[in-house]
């Protein structure tokens, strides 16, 4: 089964292991009857938060990830390469950032957080449950010390979804940044 379903002519298609479009509903409320801003998509993986967000927002979307079937389409250009800190706060300003399940996977998590809020307006994170079993998760181990700190900046949890083991669901921060 895929990480998570595709956007294709405005529909979901496919199905995924994570529930994308909880995910997305959540974030959707959170936005409103917004249009037309800008999002960074940091982690894309195929690109179904860019794709939808493009097609239901009129979002103009940079979507980075290195996966091979991550596609551009209308309002959406891909960046296919792991960014570092630096090159994301090149890239800014953005009005929406997305990190989600991305922060579990960076050794240096604070720097691409701190990037993230500094390049953008509102800043969405999901973060994993510290009792999931991800072994490919480099930064795993630190999930205590990330939902910490996410405790510490976020205006809420909008909301929780199941992680890879459903028993262990995982927070959709949403942090009003500074610029």
């Amino acid at each position: 089964m895929n990480y998570q379903p595709d956007w294709v002519d405005g529909q979901t298609v496919g199905t995924g292991r994570r529930d994308a479009e909880g995910r997305a509903d959540a974030i959707a409320d959170y936005l409103g009857d917004r249009r037309g801003f800008s999002v960074l998509d940091l982690g894309a993986y195929t690109g179904y938060f860019a794709h939808r967000f493009a097609y239901t927002h009129g979002a103009k979307v940079v979507a980075v990830d290195d996966h091979p079937n991550l596609r551009e389409g209308p309002g959406v250009v891909v960046v296919r390469e792991q960014l570092t800190p630096p090159a994301i706060r090149k890239l800014g300003p953005f009005d929406v950032a997305l990190c989600l399940s991305v922060l579990h996977h960076q050794p240096k998590w604070r720097a691409y957080l701190n990037a993230l809020c500094a390049s953008a307006e509102l800043v969405f994170v999901e973060t994993a449950h510290p009792d999931e079993v991800l072994p490919k998760a480099v930064a795993h181990g630190q999930s205590r010390a990330i939902t910490k700190e996410l405790e510490k900046r976020a205006e809420r949890v909008i909301a929780r979804t199941p992680g890879y083991d459903a028993s262990c669901e995982r927070p959709l921060w949403v942090i009003r940044a500074s610029q």
